[in-house]
């Protein structure tokens, strides 16, 4: 088993099961504990993060216009070039347009919400991509686990999980079996043990953590919506009372209105007939 296999593989899942996948593999790695320990502080990445992954796997070809453009910007910047930095702008703009257009159909077709944080993370993102070859590496990589920020290429390394690189220098030659430091005793090797225990114990914590931070997080977005859809929804149940009392008022007062002229035809009646009955009374 492989770290970068393994990393492939739950970046690449769906991210409902990257909790259990993960501690699966973590625990199938046991008998090399350093590679366990490694899988098992794999952080389940956020919605933002998991579309930004998957965007960099379906369109590697639109990545790399990020890096080309990227590289332009730059060398415009160097040039002082007005009219190169203008037009590149506009490019960057619509390549990072698309690309969130890909992330929303993507989120779409996973059944999740499409919150305007997580475009607006996203778009981050690509923004960081484009802005320092660094985070360019950690999109390309496709294993973050937060969205990045333009400009704060501290993230950068926490919030991704890079390919190692293959080192072209060779290995140093092992020092003799003299120079070699004595072997720890049996209780330093107790306490180290305990410390390492520790720190993992700290560190799984701190995973729970921050995955429970974000559905958390998720959840009040989503409560946000509901609370929003429903305000809406009220909105436009009000809006139907009004017309309804509006058309109600004016049939009322149509209403009234046909009262008003059927008492004056009454009252035209009654007088017309009373002066039929006194032309009538006069033939007697």
């Amino acid at each position: 088993m492989e770290f970068e296999a393994v990393s492939d593989e739950l970046f690449g899942a769906k991210r409902e099961e990257f909790t259990a996948l993960r501690d699966e593999r973590a625990k199938q790695a046991r008998p090399d504990r350093a590679l366990a320990d490694r899988i098992a502080g794999l952080r389940k990445p956020t919605v933002a993060a998991w579309l930004v992954n998957q965007v960099s796997r379906v369109c590697p070809e639109e990545i790399e216009q990020l890096a080309e453009l990227g590289e332009a910007l730059r060398r415009a910047h160097q040039n002082l070039s007005g009219a190169d930095l203008r037009s590149l702008s506009r490019q960057r703009h619509e390549v990072i347009d698309r690309l969130g257009k890909r992330a929303q159909w993507l989120a779409r077709k996973a059944g999740y919400a499409f919150s305007d944080a997580a475009e607006r993370q996203i778009a981050d993102t690509f923004e960081a991509a484009v802005s320092d070859p660094q985070a360019l590496e950690a999109v390309r990589a496709a294993r973050l686990s937060a969205a990045l920020t333009p400009g704060s290429p501290e993230q950068w390394l926490t919030a991704a999980v890079m390919p190692e690189r293959k080192s072209a220098k060779p290995r140093p030659k092992q020092a003799p079996e003299s120079a070699k430091k004595p072997a720890p005793s049996k209780a330093e090797r107790e306490r180290q043990r305990r410390e390492e225990e520790r720190l993992r114990a700290e560190r799984e914590k701190a995973q729970r953590e921050a995955e429970e931070a974000d559905e958390a997080e998720e959840s009040a977005e989503q409560a946000l919506r509901d609370a929003e859809r429903e305000a809406d929804e009220a909105d436009a149940a009000v809006a139907d009372l009004r017309a309804r009392l509006d058309e109600a008022v004016e049939a009322k007062r149509e209403k009234h209105t046909e009262v008003t002229n059927a008492r004056k035809e009454l009252t035209a009646a009654q007088r017309a007939a009373e002066r039929a009955r006194r032309r009538a009374a006069e033939f007697e």
